[in-house]
């Protein structure tokens, strides 16, 4: 039996942002394993078709209507899961847009879009399922964040201050629980191949046109060997191992290693390639 499954026979999980990208593949890998898989998105169809397979691959599917910046959703959420399960084991945290733009570009609606799904989605779902792991001394929550969290680049301020949000609630809960038998991982993946900046599309919002860095993100989304389902795969080895930090890419624990040794010259010299357009800021 895999750890996850010895840890938690009743295989319960939810997964904000379900219906596309890593969130879908870790919906899938799951069901393969004979899963209790909770979806919720943003397109209510997305949300019946992801259900439907991830019941075709083994797991039972349930849909909900989850806008995650809502607590009272959150509540309502919780109560229908509580109803047909008896509850989750695992909250997954995913759900999350994307942007890229010069901080002196972004307007209010920039900082409030990002700062509401990607921080105050993840802290509601945190607030509202905490509280049933410590009662039941047994639990587990993915919060998804990025790399931008952890390696704050230009051009992308409201991401990465949304997703370092993630990173610090993530430790803050690990060391708080750490008695409670609730595991925490924060995942902080970089461009990997999936629909990241899809939902700005959707929004009207060519990303890629107003920035460099988004087109390099782009470009290792299109180019680089990561996948949704390579990227699923690691978080649930990590969550079996009872890991905090997850970081999929190796060039980016390198990178951020390289900060935590020597934090001046990282920035000095991400500040440098950036003036003259070089490295990662040459496209």
């Amino acid at each position: 039996m895999n750890r996850l499954e010895k840890r938690f026979p009743k295989k319960r999980i939810l997964i904000t942002g379900a219906t596309s990208g890593f969130g879908e593949a870790l919906a899938y890998a799951l069901a393969e394993r004979g899963w209790n898989v909770a979806i919720s998105g943003r397109d209510p169809a997305a949300v019946k078709r992801t259900v439907k397979n991830v019941n075709q691959r083994g797991g039972k599917g349930l849909g909900l209507a989850l806008e995650v910046r809502d607590k009272l959703q959150w509540d309502a959420a919780r109560e229908k899961l509580q109803k047909a399960w008896g509850g989750i084991d695992i909250l997954c945290n995913n759900a999350g847009v994307a942007d890229s733009n010069k901080l002196v570009d972004m307007t209010d609606a920039d900082w409030e879009k990002l700062l509401s799904i990607n921080l105050d989605g993840v802290i509601n779902g945190c607030r509202t399922y905490v509280p049933d792991f410590i009662a039941a001394k047994s639990g587990y929550i993915l919060n998804v964040s990025s790399v931008a969290g952890l390696l704050s680049m230009p051009e992308m301020a409201n991401y990465s201050v949304s997703k370092a949000g993630v990173v610090s609630l993530s430790e803050t809960m690990s060391a708080e629980l750490s008695g409670a038998n609730i595991g925490v991982t924060v995942l902080c993946p970089a461009g990997f191949r999936s629909s990241l900046f899809v939902n700005a599309a959707r929004d009207g919002q060519d990303v890629t046109a107003r920035s460099s860095v988004a087109r390099t993100i782009q470009k290792d989304m299109d180019e680089g060997k990561h996948t949704s389902e390579s990227v699923a795969a690691y978080a649930i080895r990590d969550m079996e191992r009872g890991t905090l930090y997850s970081l999929p890419m190796p060039l980016y624990r390198a990178a951020w290693a390289f900060k935590r040794i020597a934090p001046n010259t990282f920035y000095k010299t991400v500040g440098w390639l950036y003036r003259n357009n070089l490295g990662p800021f040459d496209n």
